[in-house]
């Protein structure tokens, strides 16, 4: 049985940095990091363009020309949710990393804060935040499977351990956070984030072609899943810091 580190806090110099990864976001990555930017805790923030094909590197670009600490990194052609978040974590040199998605809406500097403010206590190993009163639709899938949340903030080094062999699938990164969360029995803070949402795949995608691109995330997830061969349940993250054990 791995017993939970505990890390220096934020007093002690702990830096927190940002990764972002985006494909086709260049409707909504800019409301993102007008956000991000505003924060002056953070000491670096990633934008992972991964191989798109509208204005989304170029958008990174403008704001990276503003501000010292955002890195637009392009990947030549798309990768995956879970190559561009490896890309961004290695591009980071701080201690703690947060992921954000770049489609958030109502997204403030307070949530940002929320989501760290546990590992100034050394309160758990990762937080992960889960929508309430921002859309109908985000607030009940987040209700059902809040491990599927794409809003996380854990160590870097463990983000990168993990990640790695995540790098190859599309849409099961998030899973296999959780799954790598549960291995460790690390504490699992849940963290509501009050009025935040993000646009559906099907509002970006119109017709079928949100669809099947929702399809194609479960398959991943499911494809993630399986492999792991353990009995264990999910649920354990709806009331708040929880330990995942075996």
């Amino acid at each position: 049985m791995r017993c939970a580190v505990k890390y220096k806090t934020q007093k002690e110099g702990l830096t927190v940095g940002v990764v972002i990864p985006a494909f086709n976001e260049a409707t909504n990555l800019r409301a993102v990091l007008d956000t991000v930017c505003a924060v002056n805790w953070l000491k670096q923030i990633v934008v992972v363009d991964d191989g798109s094909t509208d204005g989304t590197l170029s958008i990174a670009e403008q704001v990276a020309d503003h501000d010292a600490r955002v890195l637009a990194l392009r990947l030549p052609e798309n990768q995956g949710k879970a190559g561009a978040m490896l890309a961004g974590v290695r591009a980071l040199q701080t201690d703690i990393v947060m992921f954000l998605d770049a489609d958030l809406l109502k997204i403030s500097e307070n949530h940002l804060r929320e989501l760290y403010l546990p590992f100034e206590n050394n309160e758990c190993e990762m937080t992960i935040a889960v929508f309430r009163r921002g859309g109908l639709l985000t607030d009940a899938s987040h209700r059902v499977a809040p491990y599927l949340t794409g809003q996380r903030c854990l160590r870097r080094t463990e983000a990168e351990e993990v990640l790695m062999p995540l790098a190859g699938t599309r849409y099961g990164v998030e899973i296999g956070l959780t799954v790598h969360a549960r291995r460790q029995e690390w504490r699992v803070r849940k963290i509501i984030w009050q009025g935040v949402t993000h646009r559906m795949k099907e509002q970006k995608r119109n017709g079928m072609a949100g669809m099947k691109s929702r399809w194609q995330m479960y398959r991943q997830i499911m494809a993630v899943v399986v492999p792991t061969k353990n009995n264990y349940s999910f649920w354990q993250y709806s009331n708040g810091t929880r330990r995942i054990f075996r």
